[in-house]
């Protein structure tokens, strides 16, 4: 079967690898849609250093089973589903306590084994969640995402009637101020981006543009003097992370998600003044994916504004990578494999 493999030092190539071979807990998935996500164009760049290839790319990916473990008795082929690809440990402190999206020895598909832009891919049983029947297979490729979004929101403990300051209207940005509106909360986004800006006032959010206005000054005057109950900083720039800092409320909360190129100074007078809670979020568990399913099956989240272009594999790199490279008016590209079987 063909996959898209990154090879190391910058290069992706449509390559043929063999059908996986699954173990007595695991699932064979025919693979139907597979997202470009901010973390592949990350390892296109050789910026993981823990990735080893050669590897097929992909962690967001919906798909049906087509064969099961002589162990798996809760799926059976033909059942619609998504993957939860984190591969954890079970036995060190953080999955002892539940919080096994820290693990010590945290994996994950499409990362650190092989993914989802291709045919067939192997998954743990455990990590499947069952796609409802009004959610289509494409639609299904948006839900680790949105989980990534939903935990976000999670770790702010963000309340119906607050008001939430996110710095970024990026994929995931974007994702958690949807998750953020479903709530109840007043949502207020941070970018520079024209096409970002246009995207997020189309959803209905309040845009700051910190190249026209300083970005803590709008948030006081639109809470009266206060600021926001929670930031969410999705950049990883220094700016993005002093205007969460700056624009939080006394006793806010200000959640990390954005990952910076070096190390950032931080205004630790402002924590400590106004007491503010600092959490990391760290993608998801499973109860952020148990969320983002119900959100799309209810119909409180539709991930369709956010699906700006499909591609095939003979067309991912120059139409998705590079694309996305450039700096083109994207938010999500999905990758099309729904007739990779016969190819």
């Amino acid at each position: 079967m063909r996959a898209l493999v990154y090879e190391g030092n910058h290069t992706l190539n449509i390559k043929e690898v063999p059908v996986p071979t699954v173990e007595a807990d695991e699932v064979l998935i025919r693979v139907k849609y597979c997202g470009i996500c901010g973390t592949d164009m990350l390892i296109w760049h050789d910026g993981m250093a823990r990735v080893n290839p050669p590897v097929v790319l992909g962690h967001e990916f919906s798909g049906v089973i087509t064969q099961v473990g002589e162990a798996v008795t809760d799926y059976k082929p033909g059942d619609r589903v998504v993957v939860e690809p984190l591969l954890t440990c079970g036995v060190c402190r953080a999955c002892k306590m539940g919080a096994y999206n820290v693990c010590l020895r945290f994996r994950l598909i499409g990362i650190d084994a092989d993914g989802g832009m291709t045919a067939y891919v192997k998954a743990p049983a455990r990590k499947l969640f069952k796609i409802p029947d009004n959610i289509s297979d494409q639609a299904a490729a948006f839900v680790e995402p949105l989980a990534v979004g939903v935990h976000m929101v999670r770790q702010s403990g963000l309340q119906s009637g607050q008001t939430v300051l996110i710095t970024g209207g990026g994929p995931i940005g974007l994702v958690a101020a949807s998750v953020a509106k479903e709530m109840g909360a007043r949502v207020y986004i941070s970018e520079i981006n024209p096409f970002r800006i246009k995207m997020a006032q189309d959803l209905g959010f309040n845009v700051i543009n910190p190249q026209q206005e300083n970005v803590v000054d709008r948030i006081r005057q639109e809470t009266g003097g206060d600021g926001a109950d929670a930031s969410l900083e999705a950049t990883g720039t220094s700016f993005g992370l002093a205007d969460c800092i700056q624009g939080t409320a006394v006793k806010g909360v200000v959640v990390l998600a954005g990952l910076p190129k070096k190390v950032p100074s931080i205004d630790v007078y402002q924590i400590v003044a106004k007491e503010l809670a600092i959490h990391g979020s760290r993608v998801y568990r499973s109860e952020d994916y148990e969320k983002a399913l119900r959100l799309m099956a209810d119909g409180r989240f539709d991930p369709t504004p956010f699906i700006s272009r499909i591609v095939t594999l003979d067309n991912v790199v120059a139409d998705g990578f590079e694309s996305i490279d450039r700096g083109d008016p994207v938010v999500k590209i999905l990758v099309d494999l729904s007739n990779e079987e016969n190819s």
